[in-house]
């Protein structure tokens, strides 16, 4: 059936249909004179007066005006087509990246479209990174929807989310805001291995003879058990750090997971480009924290790397930022199953393209550790396990059953929008509109009709 966006205009429109009517029942047709020669046929009797009754004239002319002015008020009041059959809200949130799978997007519709329900399929950044991205994206996209479409009850939310998430820190602000149950549908990355062996993590830093900064960085740094991070800063003496911060010589337990750090202290790694003009960056963001300095940002991702960051999970071989520049540059990238020195059936490389300031102790701050955890966190695209979040019951709730959230707590929350829906209808109904004034035009000339 269809509704206005703005009822008012379209009831204008109806005020002035009728006031036309009342207008042209008003009107009289002067009639034709007629001459009278003489009186001598005027019959004698009592004289009376002709009582007016109104009567339509020109019902065809008048159809035209009334119509052409309702076409003119639902043009400009916003006239929408709703489904009176759909009474919920199914909307699915998944990250920005996924956006270009069609065949993914295509099955996701077809496994979730049911009657009476409205689905929508939303893409936001950071979805896969922290599913508080989600829940923000999913609020304001419900507040849209439901100010558009007011026969909507019940919002349903469910989260596609690769199985482990780099963080759940948004995700845990951000859930008492949303006023329902939470569905968790799991799509993409890679399986985390939980059991890893008990074997004490060991951090490397090759060319720490000639770079004591980052030695000294590392040894406050705790590698995760079972994992050997080797950090690449040049040739030179190996500085080994156990998982306790101290210097040890010798060999070590070979942990059966590697981290392959590419951190060259000269030059550009491998898939970034020099910058002709090196330029000044004042911050730099991993892992949740911010880095102030004074950073000289030397080398950018190339064409090929900068296009397998975009393509996210569905590239063919997956590589994702970890630091960023202040202003939103990746800084550093980790491709898990890269080329690392460990027969681990998962590897990981990951690549920093930072220049640290000569005699620089930046490192050694606390705000650095962000960038230090995220070069010796563990592998994977993930830190947390998408199955640790609350499993689509909102905060407080003990039912067994989730419940969705009310329609009701969305709207006001954003304007409703004022157009037609289709946006074509506004076009097609002030063409309708002129062209039923210029039919009236015509036929008023040549009827002559004052």
């Amino acid at each position: 059936m269809p509704v206005f966006a703005m009822p008012w205009l379209f009831g204008a429109a109806v005020a002035a249909a009728a006031a036309v009517t009342a207008l042209h029942l008003l009107s009289v047709r002067t009639p034709p004179p007629l001459a009278f020669p003489t009186a001598r046929f005027v019959t004698d009797g009592e004289a009376r007066a002709v009582a007016r009754q109104p009567r339509l004239n020109d019902i065809g002319l008048l159809l035209l005006r009334v119509l052409a002015l309702l076409l003119l008020g639902a043009a400009f009041a916003g006239v929408r087509w709703e489904d009176d059959r759909a009474s919920v809200l199914h909307l699915v949130v998944a990250d920005a990246r996924w956006a270009t799978d069609t065949a993914w997007r295509d099955s996701l519709t077809r496994v979730l479209s049911r009657d009476e329900t409205m689905l929508d399929v939303h893409f936001a950044r950071g979805v896969a990174d922290d599913p508080g991205a989600a829940l923000i994206a999913a609020t304001q996209r419900a507040a849209w929807l439901t100010a558009q479409h007011p026969a909507l009850s019940r919002v349903e939310l469910t989260m596609a989310l690769p199985p482990k998430v780099a963080t759940r820190a948004g995700y845990d602000a951000w859930r008492t805001q949303w006023p329902g149950a939470v569905q968790l549908l799991e799509r993409g990355g890679r399986a985390a291995h939980d059991s890893a062996p008990l074997v004490p993590g060991v951090i490397v830093v090759e060319g720490g003879d000639r770079d004591e900064a980052v030695a000294a960085a590392m040894r406050g740094v705790t590698a995760a058990a079972g994992t050997r991070v080797r950090v690449n800063r040049g040739t030179g003496e190996a500085v080994l750090v156990d998982t306790g911060g101290r210097r040890v010589g010798g060999a070590a337990a070979q942990p059966l997971v590697a981290i392959d750090v590419q951190w060259p202290r000269d030059g550009v790694p491998r898939d970034w480009v020099a910058m002709t003009v090196p330029d000044t960056v004042g911050a730099l963001a991993a892992h949740g924290r911010t880095l102030i300095g004074p950073f000289e940002r030397t080398a950018l991702p190339n064409a090929t790397l900068q296009a397998r960051l975009d393509s996210g999970y569905s590239a063919a071989r997956p590589v994702r930022a970890i630091a960023w520049w202040g202003d939103g540059v990746v800084a550093a990238t980790e491709e898990v199953g890269g080329e690392g020195e460990s027969t681990s059936a998962v590897p990981c490389t990951r690549t920093v393209a930072v220049r640290l300031p000569a005699g620089s102790d930046l490192l050694l701050t606390d705000d650095a550790r962000g960038l230090l955890r995220a070069l010796s966190a563990p592998c994977g695209t993930a830190r947390v396990a998408s199955r640790s979040l609350d499993g689509g019951r909102a905060a407080g709730d003990s039912a067994a059953t989730p419940v969705a959230a009310p329609a009701s707590a969305f709207r006001g929350l954003s304007a409703p929008r004022t157009g037609s829906d289709p946006w074509w209808l506004t076009p097609a109904l002030l063409a309708a509109a002129i062209l039923l004034l210029v039919v009236e035009w015509l036929w008023h000339d040549r009827a002559g009709v004052a």
